[in-house]
């Protein structure tokens, strides 16, 4: 299990052969921070058939899994220069191979073919799980049968990595 704190997403990689992309939210009030469902960042997100970023799953049904591609997060909760982009923009990964540390995830939490984080280099997916009272889209552990796509990779275990999770991107349709 980890925190939501100040910063919950931080890169361990080179960040200079990632894509990060910038798409308006389909909720532009997700973005202000005293929003009690603001985004933090480490949520993961996708889009919608307008093209604009959505939760990869819906934080209200806990344990819900994400059925499509999903992309992380990289902007802190109430960043002004989102808040003041028009159209309320977010930056998320696109494309590229990188490895980081994140808070958004729950190592117990067994969801639908899922496992529990416990091993490395173990398949990570998107699901909806409860930190501190609230919901958000992060992550959780799969299994290589698992039908859900697959984000990830565990690369070191939050228990050898100061509570936080550190996993390598990878996708699995």
């Amino acid at each position: 299990m980890s925190t939501i704190q100040r910063i919950n997403f931080e890169p361990v990689s080179d960040v200079l052969p990632i894509q990060r992309r910038d798409f308006p939210l389909g909720d532009p009030t997700l973005a202000q921070p005293l929003n009690a469902l603001a985004l933090v960042d480490g949520e993961w997100l996708t889009l919608n058939a307008s093209y604009q970023l959505v939760r990869a799953t819906d934080i209200s049904n806990a344990g819900a899994q994400a059925q499509v591609r999903s992309f992380p997060l990289w902007a802190e909760r109430g960043r002004y220069d989102v808040q003041a982009i028009a159209g309320t923009r977010m930056p998320i990964l696109w494309r590229g191979e990188y490895e980081f540390d994140t808070r958004v995830f729950d190592s117990a939490a067994v969801v639908f073919a899922g496992a529990p984080i416990t091993t490395p280099l173990q398949p990570l997916k998107v699901a909806t799980i409860a930190l501190g009272g609230r919901n958000y889209s992060g992550l959780v552990g799969a299994s290589l049968t698992d039908p859900a796509p697959i984000v990830g990779y565990v690369t070191r275990l939050p228990a050898n990595n100061g509570g936080k999770l550190r996993f390598i991107s990878g996708w699995r349709a």
